[in-house]
């Protein structure tokens, strides 16, 4: 008989509801690595912009003026940044939020687009051209890089611009493109390269900070392509960010919006409270927020909307709510709230399935510091895994993994990794558990070999 491990999950990072929340990021990203790989995988934003890279006049590609990229034909930023490729890579390697990784290109002074148009001039975009070489390794040594930005902002050259993205569309690219000015241009790129190879232009992201404060997405027409228009932290607060973007999405129709700059808050809780903004004006991004919170009994004063997901203290105070500091909620019909009394679903639990105006009847007002929202199907698909082969019961806070109906064939080795793709565990269940106590809080990935196949599963510690 074949068993099947079956992971019953109270959150799942990855599949939480999240809205197109997009992030521009420059030297954190590879100087330091140490947090800032982990902190951009778990940070609420769907789309992260790796920041920029500068092309020469003879077709070097250069992160930042810091690294060298790749330079004819041949990738070189390992001798700078050994660990720049596998970081890449695992950003959007589960349990993340990122499904989308671009690399920019060029930016204020940046001579990039104008060294393109020459070596265009000069070479073309076929494959014996430099650009067309370089990029075909740089497609080749980051797969999971989906797109490349056009940060042009002096050569505005239509010709040039539409024949390189095209070409990259080719190599497999997508564009973004990322104006703040000159709409004609930018308007005749999408236009334009679209028509050659329909579908290459799938982003803009419409700079509505600095140069491009002034800009209203109600006055820029991409057609079929969604605007996503970007603010800058130094200019607005996350309240700020979160009541322009409602308003732009309502009166405009915007499809999502976007942060500069992560180095600016990197390691901070304002990179995970900026993405909350950003998920909060969009309500999960064409998800469905299920449960309301009130500061006060009787669903009064101060009320923040969630999606399903998991909620720390940090989530929450990112989303506007207190610690200690709710005393009413309502949650739709078929959804089951555990709520915990201290951060990282430790201490007490209360679970509501149903709304309720005071929680002073249960001894609960102002207590909740940490809580999961999950569907009660859940549960329920739990139980019948249950009876179909070794289920494995993972609660937030809990200090063992317990396989339940495991039969003696249930003693497989398993492997545990954290959130940056680290081993951290190998074991074999005992007496049908695992003890998982000296894991630190949050999400792991486990996995295991089945009939010659390799078999992950997420859980929460």
């Amino acid at each position: 008989m074949k068993y099947i491990i079956n992971v019953c999950l109270l959150i799942s990072l990855s599949q939480t509801l999240l809205a197109n929340a997009g992030l521009y990021a420059g030297g954190p990203v590879y100087k330091n690595r140490n947090y800032s790989i982990s902190e951009l995988k778990g940070s609420g934003y769907t789309c992260l912009v790796v920041w920029t890279i500068h092309i020469d006049a003879s077709g070097n590609l250069n992160f930042n003026a810091e690294f060298p990229l790749v330079q004819n034909g041949v990738y070189i930023g390992a001798s700078s940044y050994p660990n720049f490729v596998s970081d890449i890579a695992s950003l959007k390697t589960a349990p993340t939020t990122i499904n989308r990784l671009e690399f920019c290109l060029s930016a204020w002074g940046s001579s990039t687009f104008a060294n393109i148009r020459n070596l265009i001039n000069a070479q073309g975009t076929g494959p014996s051209s430099i650009l067309y070489r370089n990029f075909q390794v740089l497609k080749n040594t980051f797969p999971t890089v989906d797109a490349i930005g056009f940060d042009d902002e002096s050569t505005y050259d239509v010709n040039s611009a539409t024949a390189f993205a095209v070409m990259l569309g080719g190599l497999g690219f997508k564009i973004s493109l990322v104006p703040y000015t000159a709409a004609s241009f930018w308007t005749g790129v999408a236009t334009n390269t679209n028509n050659q190879r329909p579908g290459t232009v799938d982003r803009i992201d419409l700079q509505c900070y600095a140069g491009g404060a002034g800009n209203n997405p109600c006055n820029w027409n991409f057609g079929n392509i969604p605007v996503y228009a970007g603010l800058w932290d130094q200019e607005k607060t996350t309240s700020q960010v979160q009541s322009q973007l409602t308003t732009w999405k309502n009166n405009c129709g915007i499809d999502g919006g976007f942060m500069w700059l992560y180095d600016d808050f990197d390691n901070t809780t304002g990179t995970e409270a900026y993405a909350a903004a950003i998920n909060n004006a969009f309500a999960g991004g064409g998800g469905t927020t299920v449960a309301t919170f009130y500061k006060d009994c009787n669903y009064s004063g101060n009320s923040v909307a969630l999606t399903p997901g998991n909620y720390t203290l940090s989530s929450l105070q990112a989303r506007g709510i207190v610690n200690d500091d709710i005393s009413s909620l309502t949650v739709q019909s078929g959804y089951r709230l555990t709520l915990y009394w201290d951060d990282n679903f430790g201490g007490a639990s209360l679970v509501k399935t149903a709304s309720d105006a005071c929680l002073v009847d249960d001894g609960w007002n102002d207590k909740v510091s940490s809580l999961v929202i999950s569907t009660l199907a859940t549960a329920a698909a739990a139980r019948v895994q249950a009876k179909e082969g070794i289920t494995i019961s993972s609660s937030p806070g809990q200090q063992e993994l317990k396989l339940f109906d495991a039969p003696p064939q249930g003693n497989i080795p398993i492997r545990i990794y954290d959130i940056m793709g680290r081993t951290v565990m190998t074991v074999r269940p005992v007496s049908n558990r695992i003890n998982i106590a000296r894991l630190a809080p949050g999400v792991y990935v486990l996995t295991y070999s089945l009939d010659g196949r390799q078999v992950s599963r997420r859980f929460v510690r």
